[in-house]
């Protein structure tokens, strides 16, 4: 997989916000986990308790920026191979805001919703451009299998968070879990074996 990331360039940037998101992501569900168990040994029962319900709130407020971040961060990445980075950059702001004045008027989960459903079409119509080669879309990396690979990937994040989300209690959870599950295994096959893939393709076809 061949990658043309320049010092100081646009996608550096990207790639530098998006790991120190899933970092600071991973610790607040390290600290979730370490609260769980110091109260779950001073109190067996406090699931059963009000203190439960707080102790949800709380995590998801603590990991609600961080999504958000998250969200924002993919979709700057995919869209800027349809747009401006100008134009991508004041698209953002605007669906940030409007995220934000959902949360106050109505709550977390519905503002996530609405960015998740945003990307969810997003990504969807990027990942069909790109399988069929249209609309002009412009990768940094080269080669057909790595930018279908790419798009699948971001596809699958996207999906796996709407599901963790809001299909928790669903009963279409688990089915919305193994499509994210798929897009996100099928993506990091293309992306990371590519070579391999097109090397034995045009084997068989020899």
């Amino acid at each position: 997989m061949k990658l043309s990331l320049k010092p100081g360039s646009y996608d550096l940037y990207l790639m530098i916000i998006t790991a120190l998101t899933l970092v600071m992501m991973a610790l607040v569900c390290l600290y979730s986990i370490w609260i769980y168990s110091y109260t779950e040994q001073s109190n067996p029962f406090w699931t059963e308790t009000v203190l439960y319900k707080d102790y949800i709130n709380s995590m998801n407020q603590l990991m609600y920026p961080f999504t958000i971040l998250l969200l924002i961060v993919l979709g700057l990445c995919i869209p800027k191979r349809i747009i401006s980075k100008k134009q991508l950059l004041a698209a953002g702001a605007c669906l940030l805001g409007l995220t934000f004045i959902i949360e106050q008027l109505t709550s977390i989960n519905t503002s996530l919703e609405f960015l998740l459903g945003v990307s969810i079409l997003l990504q969807t119509a990027v990942v069909i451009l790109t399988i069929l080669q249209q609309g002009g879309l412009k990768y940094e990396s080269e080669g057909y299998f790595i930018k279908v690979g790419s798009s699948m990937l971001h596809l699958g994040v996207v999906v796996f968070i709407f599901d963790f989300v809001s299909m928790r209690s669903s009963i279409h959870h688990i089915s919305i879990f193994w499509v994210a599950t798929v897009l996100i295994i099928a993506g990091t096959v293309l992306s990371f074996y590519s070579d391999k893939i097109r090397t034995c393709l045009i084997s068989r076809r020899l």
